[in-house]
């Protein structure tokens, strides 16, 4: 699952992810409640949740502390996706339950071997991400 704000973001990401695992399945959502909301509805959860910090209604840390306060959903790992590499965002992140924090690359390749990362650490055994 994918929760960013930005709809080019989503889509470059889903882009690079598909051409990593074509099979791969991944579910988008525009902002933290739509997330939330689409994990309530899931019949299957995602295998990984990468999660923008900067969001309008619900941002990626109210995100985090809701998925890590859920017992159905705290055990989903979540991937911070970030334009920010401030050290107290990383930190709050990792201590709010975060499993990885990355900055986002500023190109498609840089983007494509990130997805290839992701996929190599959390969805070696999944086809949802």
């Amino acid at each position: 699952m994918l929760v960013d704000d930005d709809a080019t973001d989503r889509e470059l990401f889903g882009e690079a992810l598909q051409g990593n695992r074509p099979a791969c399945t991944l579910t988008e959502a525009g902002n933290g409640v739509a997330a939330l909301d689409a994990l309530r509805a899931a019949t299957q959860l995602p295998h990984l949740i990468v999660l923008d910090l900067n969001m309008p209604v619900m941002d990626g840390r109210e995100t985090l502390r809701a998925l890590r306060a859920e017992p159905a959903w705290k055990h989903i790992p979540v991937c911070i996706l970030s334009t920010s590499s401030a050290h107290f965002d990383v930190r709050n992140a990792y201590d709010d339950g975060a499993n990885l924090f990355l900055v986002k690359p500023l190109d498609f390749r840089s983007l494509q071997e990130l997805a290839t990362c992701l996929l190599a650490l959390f969805g070696k055994y999944s086809g949802t991400v």
